[in-house]
């Protein structure tokens, strides 16, 4: 391989064990009926990712101090560690997409000693103890609005760099980059979306297993 490599992975239950963003709004909006009812409306296109999480956000009846909270009891792949070291060893670039809220993110990557990976992700707006707003510095207008934070924008620009893009996801937000990177790993919700689309993908359960796959794909020597 000569190209240089980076890997993109999906935050929301591709590192984190599960979908946080999704669990955390399920437990602190009441009116459940409502919630699931937008997002019904989101899988089936009807409606943004943005506009979802706007929706949810102002469903929601939870405090930073409640979020705070619920972030302490979340978990990562219990292998994610290892591969940051194993990138690292390697050279390869690694970065974060997300379309769920940045502040959960930073704040379980600092938990982890993983604060210096870099990472995109919509921008959560506090103000006095109160979850404010929901900011998209990453969304894309003009070429798709689907997504709050455009991820098919993140691969594409590691490509231009000159990159060999890896990326790694397993849910909704996940199909449209995979369509566009050299190599995808994908579970879920996106392993389906790939099955149905003629993708390739290589199937994981954990980042061991992508660690596995990259070093016989990949040979290196330290």
């Amino acid at each position: 391989m000569s190209k240089k490599i980076a890997i993109i992975s999906d935050f929301d239950g591709t590192i984190s064990t599960r979908d946080i963003g999704h669990h955390f709004f399920g437990t602190y909006i009441p009116d459940e009926k409502r919630w699931l009812e937008t997002l019904d409306q989101w899988k089936m296109g009807l409606i943004s990712s943005k506009e979802c999480l706007e929706r949810e956000l102002e469903m929601s009846q939870a405090s930073k101090e409640d979020l705070d909270i619920f972030i302490s009891n979340e978990k990562l792949d219990p292998y994610f560690k290892d591969f940051v070291d194993f990138c690292k060893r390697r050279n390869y670039e690694l970065l974060i997409v997300s379309d769920g809220l940045d502040y959960y993110i930073e704040w379980l990557l600092l938990q982890h000693g993983l604060g210096t990976i870099s990472f995109y992700a919509n921008h959560l707006v506090l103000k006095n103890g109160v979850l404010e707003s929901i900011e998209f510095p990453y969304y894309n207008r003009l070429d798709c609005d689907l997504c709050g934070n455009c991820k098919k924008y993140h691969v594409e620009d590691m490509r231009k760099k000159g990159f060999y893009v890896i990326y790694i996801g397993n849910g909704l937000s996940d199909r449209c980059p995979c369509e566009f990177a050299d190599l995808v790993f994908a579970k879920g919700e996106l392993m389906e979306h790939c099955k149905r689309e003629g993708i390739d993908f290589v199937e994981y359960r954990n980042f061991r297993d992508i660690e596995r796959e990259l070093a016989r794909r990949f040979i290196y020597m330290d």
